[in-house]
């Protein structure tokens, strides 16, 4: 691949980027990103994104490791080499020179943060999984699965229809439901992690076809906020699932910070985080999916399409590539999403009574599932480090991810209740990967943490442990919130 040094081009606001040298040191790459440069490096090269990230498939999200040694993240959400060297190629600018300014800051920083050794080791055994076809999809498990949720959810239709709305049938009717839409939801995230097909493009025709017309929600929308949790999870600056301070303080350190912002006015939020144990159980689990995220899906799907910007945090697919022909991929997330409600009214409206009796089972299908979504999502993540990325002190690939993330005991119905969520550190590091292949990888991951005396970062926990640490972790963070707002002599 051949260097190409970009020559004085212009962004949008006119400004001419100066020339940039064939070579350049750690402190130069953060010299011009200081200036405003979009540079990442990978494999010792150093790439200039700023333009392409409005045609990038997964939008903004390549941002979150500008400035930064950013070779395993991008293996990790690129299956296809081939195609993404091809990509890379036109963006290539400098050759990393690591042997100078070794001193600088951002050198100390590049070699201190990361743990060069398990960097290495990881990559190879990255190299011997795909050589073991560990990263081969099973089509008919997919096929198996897709089978099982249009079964459950033909089921319910079927004991409604045959027996009637009497409480008996309608309750046996919306456990069917709840067990195929939340079996669809760890459907339609293998998909949306592009793990199934090699093509993109079929990935996100199934994954529209499962997250939108099976479930009712966004597929722009999860892949905004989902892609940017795995870029660098439980950080405060890149992560939205740990961003929620008006209603729930998450991370020690994070809640005092905020304590403090708040005594000094310049924080909002009114909640007694200290007693956020103790409500989660009444806005947590309960509302999530029937109240936050469809507000969230509203807004994200419909202010996309209507006014080109949704102003959600850091939306990542606000970008040139999703806002052309009049915003039309937005639009199709609109007819994809109505789909689900016309093929509802058709099915159940007949049943019970018209718009108000499908629109009420429907609810209460969402409420219920709601619990389970939210114990299984929030299991292997809430209770684990949580802080800004400046106070990060392993950012190397594996490191990061493990030290946000657990796993939950495997077995088969662990990993069928939670879509084999429960291998969530193999999940982290390798996201393209077939989850039926988790159970088989996981050895060989905690494996490479122990040979580099990192054990007690592979954290392993039962199923119920996970959810009591969900409540204990949410005690314990309140706890410094409040022990730093209440300090008399703060």
């Amino acid at each position: 691949m051949c260097v190409q040094n970009e020559l004085g081009t212009g962004d949008k606001k006119g400004v001419v980027r100066a020339k940039l040298p064939s070579s350049m040191s750690w402190a130069q790459v953060a010299e011009s990103c200081s200036a405003g440069r979009k540079l990442m490096v990978i494999s010792g090269a150093v790439y200039d994104v700023e333009e392409w990230v409005q045609k990038h498939p997964g939008g903004k999200v390549l941002l979150t490791y500008v400035g930064e040694e950013a070779s395993d993240p991008v293996a990790a959400f690129h299956r296809d080499k081939q195609q993404l060297q091809k990509y890379l190629a036109p963006l290539r600018v400098a050759e990393l020179d690591e042997q100078r300014d070794t001193d600088s800051a951002a050198a100390l920083q590049a070699k201190n943060t990361r743990n060069t050794e398990l960097e290495k080791d990881f990559r190879d055994l990255r190299s011997k999984l795909e050589e073991a076809g560990m990263f081969q999809p099973k089509m008919w498990f997919y096929a198996l699965m897709l089978f099982h949720v249009i079964a459950l959810e033909l089921a319910g239709w079927a004991v409604l229809f045959y027996f009637g709305r009497g409480w008996v049938p309608y309750t046996a009717a919306v456990l069917l439901l709840v067990v195929a839409q939340a079996q669809a939801g760890w459907l339609q995230h293998d998909f949306g992690h592009l793990s199934v097909f090699k093509s993109r493009a079929m990935n996100l025709l199934a994954h529209r076809f499962i997250i939108l017309h099976l479930k009712a929600a966004s597929s722009a929308w999860w892949n905004y906020r989902h892609y940017l949790h795995h870029a660098k999870p439980n950080i405060a600056e890149a992560d939205p699932d740990i961003n929620m301070p008006y209603v729930f303080m998450l991370g020690e350190d994070m809640g005092r910070a905020w304590a403090e912002k708040q005594k000094q006015g310049k924080a909002g939020g009114v909640m007694p985080y200290n007693k956020q144990q103790h409500y989660w159980w009444l806005v947590g689990p309960p509302l999530l999916l029937p109240l936050y995220f469809h507000y969230e899906n509203l807004r994200y799907v419909l202010g996309n399409a209507i006014l080109g910007k949704s102003g959600m945090w850091k939306d990542s697919y606000n970008t040139q590539r999703y806002l052309k022909g009049f915003r039309q991929f937005f639009w199709e997330e609109v007819a994809w999403m109505l789909s689900f409600f016309v093929r509802w009214h058709f099915m159940y409206g007949p049943l019970l009574g018209g718009v108000g009796g499908w629109f009420t089972f429907y609810m209460v299908v969402r409420t219920v599932e709601s619990h389970w979504f939210v114990w299984v999502t929030q299991m292997s993540h809430l209770s684990m480090s949580i802080n800004k990325y400046a106070k990060t002190t392993q950012r190397d690939w594996p490191s990061l991810q493990a030290n946000a993330s657990c796993n939950v005991e495997g077995g088969w119905f662990n990993d069928w209740f939670t879509g084999h969520l429960n291998y969530q550190i193999e999940h982290h590091i390798f996201p393209t990967m077939p989850r039926h292949n988790y159970s088989k990888v996981a050895p060989m991951v905690q494996s490479l943490f122990k040979r580099h005396n990192m054990e007690q970062q592979y954290v392993c926990k039962s199923l119920l442990g996970a959810f009591g640490d969900i409540v204990s972790s949410l005690e314990r963070y309140g706890s410094a919130w409040a022990d730093a707002y209440y300090d008399p002599t703060g």
